[in-house]
């Protein structure tokens, strides 16, 4: 048996005329290939991708054009790739009458295929680069006299704050329309995600890290907002509704927000320790707080500590800045909620609490505490 060295047999294969050795079921397959391509490109173009996912906000940013840009590129790719994939592997199968070591002509240094195969993937890597980096740094560009809110991402809700409200809310939130928005994010404990698809914006809730995403609503009605970044066992309920309402709608929205706030605060001071019951505060702390707290050592975590003797465990001055825990200071923490180095708990007004609700809560705990 002769063997021949590669590079002789590299030189026989530069040789050879590859369009040769191509026969017609080749340029057949090609053509169909090419008819598929340019039936889905102009699919694609005359696809209005609003109506399939609306658009909400000026947030868009082009980032529509630079999708479908995406997919121009990437759909007579897919197309051809897996034709000759399929075509290939048909036309030159491994026939019953050769050897079972049988193997096809190899390629070496075929300069014009390498020059394409580099030089196309390389332009068009550089105009994806360019065109999303330009999109990108344009959803960070701040809005003169937007309207600032802050989000906070927690296991498993997200936090809102409203300049002028001097309470979190935790769950639908509104924002006038045509007015622009700067949402100032973060998370209290994992990674998060904010996204809200019909605004075209999704960014990473991040802990330690404050990040701004700037819109501005533009048609009024009721969006999804959703965290897409997996953040522990609840992640797929952490999902809450923005509701885009007119500037006269939002205005009284705010304003019977405000006296609602206000309300809860004049409770707050009025609460009476004295009147709690400490059965009744048993069922609310069964009912409300047993997701979050055990009734044990503070060690003891569920997503919060445990609460047993929390007015003379040592470890619970945690719960109150440094001081010695008081049924006063409680009272405060359930009222007013808190956030701190040992985790975020919501107010009362958002857990669903009322005054007596409190009382009771703390005549319990008072009860559990020796």
């Amino acid at each position: 048996m002769r063997f021949r060295s590669t590079t002789a047999l590299a030189h026989q294969v530069n040789n050879i005329d590859f369009r040769r050795h191509l026969d017609r079921s080749f340029w057949s397959v090609t053509l169909v290939l090419a008819v598929i391509s340019v039936i889905l490109v102009v699919l694609i173009a005359i696809w209005p991708i609003n109506g399939t996912l609306a658009v909400a906000a000026t947030s868009d940013y082009g980032i529509d054009a630079l999708f479908k840009f995406m997919l121009f590129v990437a759909t007579p790719i897919f197309v051809f790739v897996n034709g000759y994939v399929v075509y290939f592997a048909r036309r030159y199968k491994h026939r019953s009458d050769e050897p079972a070591d049988a193997v096809g002509i190899p390629l070496y240094g075929v300069v014009p295929l390498e020059i394409w195969w580099t030089v196309i993937p390389v332009f068009l890597m550089v105009v994806l680069g360019v065109w999303s980096a330009v999109t990108l740094f344009s959803l960070y560009k701040p809005q003169a006299g937007a309207l600032n809110v802050e989000a906070i991402g927690h296991q498993w809700k997200f936090e809102l704050r409203y300049p002028g409200l001097k309470s979190s809310f935790y769950g639908d939130f509104y924002l006038p329309v045509n007015r622009p928005v700067t949402m100032n994010i973060t998370s209290a404990d994992v990674i998060h995600s904010f996204w809200v698809p019909q605004f075209r914006v999704k960014l990473d809730m991040v802990p330690g890290m404050v990040q701004q995403l700037h819109f501005t609503p533009t048609e009024v009605g009721s969006y999804p907002l959703i965290c897409t970044e997996f953040c522990g066992i609840g992640h797929g309920d952490m999902r809450t509704t923005v509701h885009v309402v007119s500037q006269a709608d939002y205005a009284k929205w705010f304003s019977g927000t405000q006296q609602k706030v206000a309300q809860a605060a004049a409770a707050a001071g009025s609460l009476n320790l004295t009147a709690g019951d400490a059965a009744k505060g048993q069922a609310v702390f069964e009912q409300k707080c047993s997701v979050c707290h055990s009734m044990a050592a503070f060690a003891q975590k569920k997503v919060g500590p445990g609460l047993q003797n929390i007015l003379s465990d040592p470890a619970h001055p945690k719960l109150v800045d440094g001081s010695a825990a008081t049924p006063e200071s409680v009272a405060h923490i359930i009222q007013n909620g808190y956030s701190g180095d040992i985790g975020v708990m919501p107010n009362a007004q958002a857990n669903g609490l009322s005054s007596s609700d409190v009382s009771n809560l703390v005549a319990y705990l008072k009860s559990q505490s020796k």
